[in-house]
């Protein structure tokens, strides 16, 4: 992967934000998970998305042991608790999403629907 976003990041133009993304933290442990996280932040990503953290306390060591532009993912039901933006950004997260909390309230509205069809 390294390879890889080494490739991306000599091919990306100015106006690009390469984010690199690890699910290390799933399978190898959070150790794991920083290492490749500095690992893709030398090899010339811009930012870095670390999956599956769960804990706030397991966002704030990433955020510590792998300086720079960072991403969250911040999904209902998922393996991390709701953390709010305000305090991402003080943990030092630069983006978080919400991938798919829109989806969720359009299935509610369907399933009250069909409800009523019933």
């Amino acid at each position: 992967m390294v390879a890889k976003v080494a490739a991306a990041a000599e091919a990306k133009s100015n106006d690009f934000v390469l984010i690199a993304r690890t699910d290390a933290r799933g399978i190898e442990g959070l150790d794991a998970a920083i290492e490749r996280g500095n690992a893709y932040r030398d090899a010339g990503a811009d930012m870095i998305f670390p999956e599956g953290l769960a804990s706030e306390d397991e966002f704030a060591e990433f955020a510590s042991r792998c300086p720079g532009l960072l991403f969250a993912n911040m999904t209902e039901f998922g393996k991390t608790p709701i953390i709010p933006v305000s305090r991402f950004c003080e943990l030092g997260y630069d983006i978080v999403i919400f991938p798919v909390t829109t989806q969720r309230i359009a299935m509610r509205a369907v399933t009250d629907a069909l409800a009523t069809i019933k």
